[in-house]
């Protein structure tokens, strides 16, 4: 993870120091001199002051360097955050997929996983058990989860919680957000969320007087409105498809027997197989149980008002800019988009048999 901060961040690195260097040299332009010795004295200066005209002309161009700087620094900032909450994620998605939560068994989603075939690495598996090219190959199948099922929502839950890091505290930028200065109204169980956090922070700074519960509620809810995920897991054709292999088993009137032919067995002797819908609309997917698992978290960051609006503006001498394209405008408030990936693996209950037949 930390290499993938470095990447993202060595482009906002170079913008950094572009503003510093034409910060310095709208100070150089202006006249003014660095004097250190002389700004420990200036809290107590009585004296009158002109203001010269080359510092007149120069000051909005150097307030929006400063503010260029301190929007790139945010950024810089942001993109880890995001980098962290992808991992937070891949990390909650490997604890709660091998879950029973009664509603959705260990290893399975209670949504539809549909396959991406434009995926690299895509190569379809014999399905069929009784062809005779069935077997271990190179390759494998994406599956991509939707939303909607509760281990997907708890994924989500991890994301938003790393994002509040990022996340504006100001309920004017939530667009169920109530009044300036109320707090913004939390879905389902988020109120107790935010209440947790609350005793949380109250517990490690008991003086504080602030009221810490409005901003932790506005910005759970700027999370929560602008945080999204993509959860998908890689089902390498090393291993069996994952579908349901029942339909191939012979039952065995004595356990003695010797076990017919092309049947599929794990090492206790069952019936190899996953929970697949028959109906590919409906129904419970079994992933696997060591699959890679990919979680993609989304990000709409909010920008300064200044900055915003001055880089959601096309520029046409510089046709190549395309910032101007990502950033949007919503409900009064420029967003540009961050996004950041994390890959673990998953750590489910059952080992891993690779293909064996008996005859």
């Amino acid at each position: 993870m930390g290499r993938a901060i470095v990447l993202v961040c060595l482009p906002w690195v170079g913008l950094l120091m572009a503003g510093v260097a034409a910060a310095a040299l709208l100070i150089w332009l202006s006249g003014a001199r660095w004097q250190v010795a002389r700004v420990w004295l200036l809290h107590r200066d009585q004296s009158g002051a002109v203001q010269s005209l080359s510092f007149v002309l120069t000051l909005p161009l150097f307030i929006l360097v400063l503010l260029f700087i301190i929007q790139v620094s945010q950024l810089m900032i942001a993109a880890a955050v995001v980098q962290y909450a992808a991992f937070a994620a891949a990390r909650a998605a490997i604890v709660w997929i091998p879950a029973n939560l009664g509603s959705e068994e260990a290893n399975c989603f209670a949504t539809l996983c549909r396959i991406d075939r434009s995926a690299p690495g895509t190569v379809e598996p014999v399905w069929d058990l009784e062809s005779p090219a069935f077997g271990p190959r190179s390759g494998g199948l994406t599956y991509v989860v939707e939303p909607g099922s509760p281990k997907y929502q708890k994924i989500w839950a991890a994301a938003v919680l790393a994002c509040m890091a990022i996340s504006p505290s100001s309920p004017n930028l939530v667009s169920v957000g109530g009044a300036s200065g109320n707090a913004a109204p939390l879905p389902g169980n988020s109120t107790a969320v935010a209440s947790v956090l609350e005793r949380a922070y109250r517990a490690m700074v008991p003086r504080s007087q602030s009221d810490v519960s409005t901003r932790i509620r506005n910005k759970l809810a700027y999370a929560m409105e602008n945080t999204q995920i993509e959860v998908r897991f890689y089902h390498p054709n090393s291993e069996v498809p994952l579908q349901d292999y029942s339909v191939y088993a012979r039952p065995r009137q004595n356990p003695n027997q010797p076990v017919k032919p092309r049947e599929v067995l794990d090492d206790r002797f069952q019936p190899l197989g996953f929970k697949a819908p028959s109906d590919p609309t409906v129904g419970t997917m079994e992933l696997g149980w060591r699959d890679p698992i990919t979680v993609t978290v989304y990000h709409q960051f909010a920008l300064l008002p200044g900055p915003g609006r001055f880089l959601s503006r096309p520029n046409p001498k510089v046709p190549s800019d395309t910032v101007h394209q990502r950033i949007s405008l919503q409900g009064g408030v420029y967003k540009y988009p961050l996004w950041a990936s994390a890959t673990l693996g998953n750590e489910g209950e059952k080992s891993v048999i690779p293909y064996w037949e008996t005859y």
